[in-house]
């Protein structure tokens, strides 16, 4: 399995992959990598729409390369979409697969992310899911991404104040970190929040895991593979 960071910075692939090996069949192996040449980091539509192709370029060898799966690990799931149409491994985007894996575990959920722009992307994002009716609550701690790790305590106590607001103020049941950034701290967040906070990262790379296993793919019944049907004119 190929987990994608979609970002030019190196500094996440150690952390991720000491995370996520943790919760991995023995037999499961992982491949960690970033993308020279996409953002730095992705925060906003414009990060977003630069990784794109170079996501779907990257499935795209994943597969030639003998990947059974990938997973973008970017709650924006940039490049998810395209990148499903042209290969025929399952490929996962951190954030509608924990979002869709939240509504199992409560009726109401809350995302919280980074940046105050959060409200308006994950507001759109869940209603293009069809789930904005379970969503109370979204918000975004004011650290850019990049960030998250310098001071892990305080980043902390600001998605513990969020969480609270998030489940006394507004009725959630369960929180969506959104953002791969946050990885290794939804355990701790759940103990002191007394709800289920759910990491994306690791939940998706759980699901791709059992998806593999259990030999399902995407359906291709109402897809165009660009790739192998000529445009015509």
């Amino acid at each position: 399995m190929l987990i994608l960071n979609p970002v030019s910075v190196k500094h996440w692939n150690d952390l991720v992959y000491r995370y996520v090996s943790r919760f991995l069949e023995p037999s499961t192996e992982v491949v960690v990598k970033n993308i020279d040449g996409a953002p730095p980091a992705i925060e906003c539509e414009y990060d977003k729409t630069l990784a794109e192709h170079l996501v779907v370029e990257e499935v795209i060898r994943a597969e030639k390369e003998g990947f059974n799966a990938v997973v973008i690990n970017c709650f924006d799931d940039p490049g998810l979409r395209a990148s499903r149409e042209v290969v025929d491994i399952p490929v996962f985007g951190i954030g509608e697969t924990s979002l869709y894996y939240a509504l199992i575990l409560g009726d109401s959920i809350a995302i919280i992310s980074t940046g105050r722009n959060s409200l308006t992307l994950y507001r759109r994002k869940v209603r293009e899911l069809g789930i904005e009716n379970r969503v109370v609550y979204v918000s975004g701690i004011e650290v850019p991404v990049l960030k998250l790790r310098t001071d892990e305590e305080t980043v902390m106590n600001m998605l513990i104040n969020e969480i609270d607001k998030a489940v006394n103020e507004f009725g959630a049941e369960v929180v969506v970190l959104g953002c791969g950034g946050f990885i290794g701290f939804a355990d701790t967040l759940s103990k002191r929040c007394g709800v289920p906070v759910v990491d994306p990262t690791i939940v998706t790379v759980k699901i791709a895991e059992a998806t593999v296993w259990i030999g399902y793919t995407h359906s291709k019944k109402f897809l165009l593979n660009r790739l192998k049907t000529p445009y015509t004119y």
